[in-house]
């Protein structure tokens, strides 16, 4: 996996030489759109190599990695806030998600929203690319997910670039500690949808007051 990484890394840092800041902004706003598709571990670090090297500045590089960043969290709350509410409602007994779990959803981000979002954005991986989701499922009022999207989202992206600038060359090591980090949550991320499943199967689910 981590040899994968690396090559990753290789392409992600050639593209973005050869496109400049432009390609800054897609890539970022595409890590966002595309949930899991562009891991912000591999190209967040690799604009930072690009600016040990020389080829960008720091400054610029975090405003548009921000920008790209909001407008792509942005794109995906509207898409699940326009349409993902009626498809789930007509087909989401198919993944044990029903009605009730959607209004548990609702009420759960009318109370803690905007700590949900903005704690969200600190997590790496999936439970950070995945904010937006029941963000736009219940309809989070569009100021609040705007400011707590642009305010959670600057650590990790300050930090994942320093990473890139401080790893240089010796980037793969640092990508092997994301690696271990990202399994770690995942794994806790099926442990509750096995806990999920099985309050489904039993007949108790788990959003019952």
């Amino acid at each position: 996996m981590l040899d994968l990484l690396s090559l990753l890394v290789e392409r992600a840092v050639g593209t973005l030489g050869d496109f400049g800041y432009p390609g800054v902004f897609i890539l970022s706003f595409l890590d966002r759109l595309t949930v899991f598709l562009i891991p912000a571990e591999i190209v967040l670090p690799a604009f930072g190599v690009l600016i040990s090297k020389g080829a960008f500045l720091f400054w610029p590089v975090f405003v548009w990695v921000t920008i790209g960043n909001f407008l792509g969290n942005l794109a995906l709350y509207f898409i699940f806030l326009k349409g993902g509410r009626s498809f789930l409602e007509k087909y989401g007994r198919y993944v044990l998600i029903s009605k009730h779990e959607l209004n548990h959803l609702d009420r759960w981000f009318l109370k803690h929203g905007d700590k949900i979002v903005f704690v969200g954005y600190l997590i790496p991986a999936a439970v950070r690319s995945l904010i937006p989701i029941p963000a736009g499922l219940s309809k989070m009022n569009l100021s609040k997910f705007s400011f707590y999207t642009f305010a959670g989202s600057l650590p990790l992206n300050f930090l994942y670039l320093v990473v890139g600038i401080k790893a240089g060359n010796n980037l793969n090591k640092i990508l092997g500690y994301f690696e271990k980090i990202n399994y770690f949550i995942v794994g806790v991320l099926v442990v509750f949808v096995i806990i999920y499943v099985y309050n489904h199967i039993k007949g108790r689910h788990l959003t019952h007051e």
